[in-house]
């Protein structure tokens, strides 16, 4: 059977069951913000480990970051889709013809540490965050 469609069940059967979610899943509106909020916060200071089920029930941890000094930078002459280069070779996005769409506030995009790339996971998926707190420079 499709794992998408087995979480799906389980998650109807927890909900008709009336059991405990997430802690995410379980929160009020404020709540949700709030750890929405504390995530963002760790992500933009250190590298994270996030455990979340995918959109195919698969479960998958991911080392990543939104701190800049561990995210690459864009390698000069680089040209994005909807992009031109400027004459100092840096690249800049245009804006694109397209409406963009307003941010999803479930769904946080990070670079992924191992896979060297931009990723998303959704915060009603969370299963667990690690990360690792030093207090020495």
């Amino acid at each position: 059977m499709n794992d998408a469609l087995d979480w799906e069940k389980q998650e109807v059967f927890r909900l008709l069951k009336n059991a405990p979610g997430t802690q995410y899943q379980e929160a009020d509106a404020a709540g949700q913000a709030e750890i929405r909020t504390w995530v963002k916060g760790l992500l933009a200071n250190s590298e994270v480990t996030v455990q979340f089920v995918k959109s195919d029930g698969t479960v998958r941890d991911m080392r990543c970051t939104l701190d800049s000094s561990r995210i690459p930078p864009v390698p000069a002459g680089t040209i994005f889709k909807s992009s031109v280069a400027n004459p100092d070779g840096l690249a800049t996005v245009t804006e694109s013809r397209k409406p963009r769409k307003e941010p999803d506030p479930v769904t946080q995009r990070v670079y992924d540490l191992d896979q060297g790339e931009w990723r998303s996971f959704r915060y009603d998926r969370l299963k667990k965050i690690t990360t690792e707190i030093n207090f020495t420079k």
